[in-house]
């Protein structure tokens, strides 16, 4: 994965996105070389949010400029304790993108959630946050 990071920072591509495997092992072999952004994705759990703390801080560590995390299938009820989880841990929520049945609804019919319900809040977050990361 190394090489190809490597590969990609030297093309010609403005931005990349790699979906990695959850956990820390790719950031310590490297991969985080040439990585101006990292997005730690957590569902809003305590023990989810904890991890996040520690890859984000992770990420800061081996000196990825820019450490945001989104947190996932978000009900009401989790709001106020998301703030206070990243407040206490220095974590940057860049976006809570929110709990919605028509994911699952949408998987049921074998289709992108996008293509189920283009006007879901979970399509409109995703929107806002991709406008907060690629600006213009």
């Amino acid at each position: 994965m190394r090489e190809l990071t490597a590969t990609i920072a030297g093309g010609s591509l403005e931005h990349v996105v790699l979906d990695m495997e959850a956990g820390v092992e790719h950031l310590s072999r490297g991969t985080a070389r040439n990585t101006d952004t990292l997005l730690v994705i957590a569902e809003p759990y305590y023990k989810a949010l904890e991890t996040a703390a520690r890859v984000a801080l992770l990420g800061k560590e081996l000196g990825i400029a820019r450490v945001l995390t989104i947190v996932n299938k978000v009900r009401a009820s989790d709001e106020e304790s998301i703030k206070q989880f990243a407040a206490r841990h220095a974590l940057q929520v860049a976006a809570e993108i929110p709990h919605d049945e028509s994911v699952a609804e949408a998987d049921r019919l074998g289709i992108a959630p996008i293509d189920h319900d283009d006007s879901s809040r979970l399509i409109r977050a995703v929107e806002a946050l991709v406008k907060q990361l690629l600006p213009g």
